[in-house]
């Protein structure tokens, strides 16, 4: 995971094995055959989210309250180690997300947090930290449920240049970071990619 090391260096905490194997199998089963709805954006300048597949393209799975909860357990055990890490103070998180992209499915670059635009609801303004936990691996992975594609690459500038930095997904892992920084998940060629996001505040 030698690009993880290297978001550690900026500012971003990952976290290896956060979910056990066993647990990412069981979530990605519900997943796969849990109602989806298609995921939503936000326009500039509008309050309310829209439906717009040349922006995004992914589905968000209806789980069990149950998972949820489990889920929310270790964000509860995770939140003292944010709160150290990014040096802010945390009330909570928002309800987490659980995605699914089928092959040819991305998201392109945007921002979790939006303090610039007038019509940005509140709930968006007070993004402080977003947290994606990988349910599979990219590429390889033990259980021969992995993908290809799906990258989620974070852009960012040093000096008069801008960067980007790829992150493979390894199954169980957290990746934390400041909800303003620019990022995107690149589509998915083969196979199905499963997370679970969620943005503290």
């Amino acid at each position: 995971m030698p690009n993880g090391t290297i978001l550690g260096h900026l500012g971003f905490f990952v976290r290896r094995g956060l979910l056990s194997r066993e647990l990412c199998r069981l979530i990605r089963g519900e997943m796969a055959a849990a109602t989806q709805v298609p995921a939503m954006v936000r326009p500039v300048g509008e309050a309310s989210g829209v439906v717009d597949q040349r922006t995004r393209r992914t589905g968000v799975a209806s789980v069990s309250a149950s998972t949820r909860a489990i889920m929310e357990d270790h964000l509860r055990a995770t939140k003292p180690a944010l709160e150290h890490h990014f040096e802010v103070q945390l009330s909570g998180w928002q309800r987490p997300r659980f995605y699914v992209y089928e092959e040819g499915d991305f998201f392109t670059p945007h921002r979790d947090r939006d303090t610039d635009d007038p019509a940005a609801p509140d709930w968006i303004k007070a993004r402080q930290v977003s947290v994606s936990v990988f349910l599979n691996d990219e590429k390889g992975g033990a259980d021969s449920e992995s993908y290809s594609g799906g990258c989620m690459v974070f852009y960012g500038r040093r000096g008069d240049g801008t960067f980007a930095i790829p992150l493979e997904s390894e199954q169980g892992m957290l990746v934390a970071f400041r909800s303003d920084w620019l990022h995107e998940i690149r589509p998915v060629t083969s196979g199905r990619r499963y997370s679970i996001v969620t943005w503290f505040h």
